[in-house]
């Protein structure tokens, strides 16, 4: 790669790098709970609304756009956080029923748009590619404020506050990269070091960076989609780092 396509890239790969940051210690403590598709059903949520707001109000301001599927991840991540409390055994049940929900609502919406199968595959692959220094500088007040939380509220993993961090990041994500890469930047690298006990957040760090530098280079190179080259990324570097555990003898039972 030369220097006239790394600094055509660069935007792209600084929007991942900050997806791939926010997103590792996230998907650490939702699989941790358990709770693995309400990252997707949040998504698919918001995503959702994003289609419908584009629907209805020709190029809307991006604020309003953030706003309303903001809000809209956020009474998903209420009501889910509800159903935890609730119907703990039916949780997951609850979750993947509603991403079916408004996934279906989204191919709905645009079944007679003349652009319908584009919005589709904007909002589930995403265009990394086409990001800016301009979506980079949008989305960084809020992927700051969730990280900053995350590093030094202690209760940040607790309750509601979890659920709060995890809709406005998983917001922009999905403005930015779309439903499926938002779905394994958060659980694939959580998955590479699930089997450590020390440094993991690091380690899922490293994880998620390489999945996205290598992601975007080699599909730009074979000029592929850069949502499903990610998707591939993120899934290759989670099986070596898995792997390397495993011949490192990290996957011995990990101690109470």
């Amino acid at each position: 790669m030369n220097a006239e396509q790394l600094e055509i890239l660069a935007p792209a790969l600084a929007v991942g790098a900050l997806v791939a940051i926010v997103h590792a210690p996230l998907g650490i403590e939702v699989l941790k709970r358990g709770i693995v598709f309400i990252d997707l059903a949040i998504a698919q949520i918001a995503g959702l609304n994003i289609v419908l707001v584009r629907l209805w109000w020709e190029a809307p301001h991006w604020l309003w756009v953030q706003a309303i599927a903001g809000l809209s991840a956020l009474v998903a991540a209420l009501f889910f956080r509800w159903i935890e409390k609730s119907l703990p055994k039916e949780q997951e049940a609850v979750i993947g029923s509603s991403f079916i929900l408004a996934a279906s609502a989204a191919l709905l919406a645009l079944a007679n748009h003349p652009q319908g199968g584009d919005e589709i595959r904007h909002i589930l692959s995403g265009q990394i590619l086409f990001a800016t220094w301009e979506d980079a500088a949008a989305f960084l007040p809020v992927y700051a404020t969730v990280f900053l939380i995350w590093a030094f509220y202690k209760r940040a993993t607790q309750g509601l506050v979890f659920f709060l961090l995890l809709s406005a990041a998983i917001t922009a994500s999905v403005q930015l990269v779309g439903v499926y890469v938002v779905f394994a930047s958060l659980i694939l690298p959580a998955l590479a070091v699930n089997v450590i006990d020390r440094r993991k957040v690091l380690h899922a760090w490293v994880c998620a960076l390489l999945a996205v530098i290598g992601g975007i280079t080699i599909t730009t190179m074979l000029d592929l989609p850069a949502g499903p080259g990610l998707v591939f990324g993120f899934a290759i570097t989670a099986f070596v780092y898995r792997l390397a555990f495993y011949l490192l003898g990290s996957h011995q039972p990990r101690t109470p």
